[in-house]
């Protein structure tokens, strides 16, 4: 009888444990999401519009264009993420040892990425101030999500042009691509306050 009880009680919680995100996972998520989008104000906030709009002498994009980029993908990401979790079936295969090499990879401006043509910079906020109410609009629609889902989001799996990635995954892909460029925006701003 105990056996039974014992294998009812690890069932129940192997049950639980499919079907829901950890508290871990969801604290890491949110985190990670608020420090990104803290950075990210700490660094346009207060900037000239000449610092605002400046282009390298090298090329590329301005912190403007940089912060339209960080939206516009955000907004992709998060759709494909309700998309997946409303669409798809949930498995049980764990990605979760990538977590870190994501972050990492993502983040890291060392490696050169073109960015696909949908993501570009093309002037759809009219202002700073438009595109950082976005920002929070976003992060807190993410959080809400993050806090609110019963699915469990290491269950649901996308792919991306590097490789397969769960829900958990996706997230922290959008924190980790806002830090990369919110550090392209404090190399942009390092050579405007150099001249």
């Amino acid at each position: 009888m105990k056996k039974i009880i014992s294998l009812f009680a690890l069932s129940l919680f192997a049950v639980s444990a499919f079907a829901q995100t950890s508290e871990a996972d969801k604290e890491f998520i949110i985190k990670y999401l608020t420090a990104t989008h803290q950075d990210i104000v700490n660094t346009v906030n207060g900037l000239s519009d000449d610092a605002w709009n400046y282009k390298p002498n090298a090329g590329g994009w301005s912190v403007s264009n940089a912060f339209e980029h960080i939206l516009v993908t955000e907004e992709a990401f998060t759709g494909m993420a309700e998309g997946t979790i409303a669409q798809s079936e949930a498995t049980d295969a764990d990605l979760s040892i990538a977590d870190g090499m994501i972050i990492g990879n993502l983040a890291n401006r060392g490696t050169k990425v073109t960015t696909a043509p949908q993501f570009e910079p093309s002037g759809r906020w009219d202002n700073k101030a438009d595109m950082l109410e976005a920002l929070e609009m976003s992060r807190n629609k993410l959080t809400e999500f993050v806090n609110s889902t019963d699915a469990n989001l290491r269950n649901f799996k996308a792919t991306l042009p590097f490789g397969e990635i769960d829900m958990v995954q996706l997230l922290l892909v959008i924190s980790a691509h806002s830090q990369r460029h919110t550090f392209q925006m404090k190399e942009v701003l390092a050579e405007f306050t150099s001249m």
